[in-house]
């Protein structure tokens, strides 16, 4: 995910009002749940969730070092992202080991396996899931938009990159067969969406919100989500199946069904659902409490919730294994209904057993503010004011990466006083978005407990 890239680099300096093109909607949906009467009634009860030990990680962007970690080339991918892929190995390795050690049935993982899809790196994913499995714990897996025909599957020798083999929708079912596809009950033949009960009386929809049938080989993979009208309606009809058989649900997918901050969609609505505000309605009107989302790297918990129907749905957005804080998720269900979702972090890998937190946040520190720096230059500003406004970014940006995010009190988002003309050009016009990051939405986003019942939290 390189959500920070983009921070400055759209076009300010166009101040003419312009149409935009992303709010034109596609053909309306229309679902069952909105017309059928005998179908409104069976959802007024929600079904009891099972209790459940779960952990959830997150994009784990695993590198094959094999592929090159060395040279001009590789240098000059890093300077444009701030995952920590030379260390992505490492980190799965340690993940994997703790993990191990908690007390969990099963563990769900929202995509982006790999860096770009490169097949080894899908196949090297595979062997650290299989020694979880190893250990006595089920995987669940989807892809996100990095893992499947990535045209930008590369290995770096030198100044040079050259392409590496990626991989298929149907290769990804191969490579990741024990990871969820094999126990599915039921599979979406529109996509690589599935049903697999981890628990009894629990279902767990497992869905695929990629766009990579779109991708053109050679070029960058579609960072956006959707789903398509034969999905939409494979998954209400899931949904209605479970609710027939009193079965309770919780969903898995990469992108996010709610807006994470004020002006998401605005800003990077390639990180959350085309129509999101449609499927998380539906999701809520189907009594689906829970929603473990990734894509954007943060560690944020989101809830929508709709008053008049006396519905709600949690966004359950965990941060990136290759992105400071590098957290992971342990979610504890009990029968009296409650959710305690509880937050860890990887402390130590091999190449940084004691200091691995604080190389973490001062890499992806370092790399935005590097970023954001040639970005705000680019609009003619001057090299000390890019590098004052980049912090501000930065410092942002992180906050949010690990979750609970507070502005310092008599902090400004952003500051103005003492710019240029073209610095305040750039406060003006981005400033909405900086605060809208520093604002947290509710709940709490790392530990809390949630009421399934009543959607409250402590």
């Amino acid at each position: 995910m390189k959500a920070a890239l983009r921070i400055f680099q759209i076009a300010i300096c166009a101040l003419v009002v312009i149409s935009l093109a992303a709010c034109s909607a596609g053909p309306e949906f229309k679902f069952k749940y909105e017309s059928d009467a005998a179908l409104g009634t069976l959802l007024e009860a929600a079904p009891a969730y099972p209790a459940a030990s779960f952990i959830v990680f997150s994009d784990p962007h695993i590198y094959d070092p094999n592929l090159g970690t060395e040279g001009k080339a590789f240098e000059d991918y890093l300077a444009d992202d701030r995952k920590l892929l030379r260390e992505s190995a490492e980190i799965l390795e340690a993940a994997v080991a703790s993990i191990k050690n908690e007390k969990a049935s099963f563990v769900l993982v929202p995509g982006d396996l790999t860096k770009d899809g490169e097949r080894s790196s899908h196949e090297l994913a595979a062997s650290y899931l299989e020694q979880l499995e190893a250990g006595g714990k089920q995987v669940y897996v989807v892809p996100g938009n990095h893992d499947i025909r990535n045209g930008h599957s590369f290995r770096y020798i030198g100044d040079r990159a050259e392409r590496v083999p990626n991989i298929t929708p149907a290769e990804f079912t191969q490579i990741y067969n024990e990871f969820g596809y094999k126990e599915a009950l039921y599979r979406d033949s529109a996509s690589l969406s599935y049903v697999a009960e981890p628990q009894a009386g629990l279902w767990l929809l497992a869905l695929d919100s990629c766009r990579y049938a779109e991708n053109i080989e050679d070029e960058a993979p579609i960072t956006d989500g959707k789903f398509s009208a034969a999905t939409l309606q494979w998954i209400e009809e899931m949904l209605g199946k479970a609710a027939r058989e009193k079965k309770a649900v919780m969903v898995m997918l990469h992108h996010g069904i709610v807006e994470h901050y004020v002006g998401q969609e605005k800003n990077y609505g390639e990180y959350i659902l085309d129509d999101f505000p449609a499927v998380s309605r539906l999701l809520a009107a189907y009594n689906v409490r829970l929603a473990f989302s990734g894509h954007y790297h943060a560690q944020d918990i989101t809830l929508a919730r709709w008053p008049e129907t006396n519905k709600f749905v949690f966004d359950i957005e965990t941060g990136s294994l290759v992105t400071y804080p590098a957290p992971y998720r342990i979610v504890n269900i009990d029968t009296s209904q409650k959710a305690a979702v509880l937050t860890k972090h990887i402390e130590s890998i091999g190449s940084h057993p004691a200091d691995f937190q604080e190389y973490a946040r001062a890499y992806v520190q370092s790399g935005i503010e590097g970023i954001a720096t040639r970005a705000i230059m680019g609009y003619k500003v001057d090299r000390a004011e890019a590098e004052k406004l980049a912090q501000q970014v930065a410092q942002a940006f992180v906050a949010h990466y690990a979750g609970d995010e507070k502005l310092p009190p008599g902090q400004e988002a952003m500051q103005a006083s003492g710019l240029s003309m073209p610095g305040r050009v750039v406060v003006n016009f981005r400033k909405d978005l900086v605060i809208g990051v520093w604002h947290d939405l509710p709940p709490p986003d790392n530990n809390i407990t949630i009421d399934l019942q009543t959607g409250n939290w402590q």
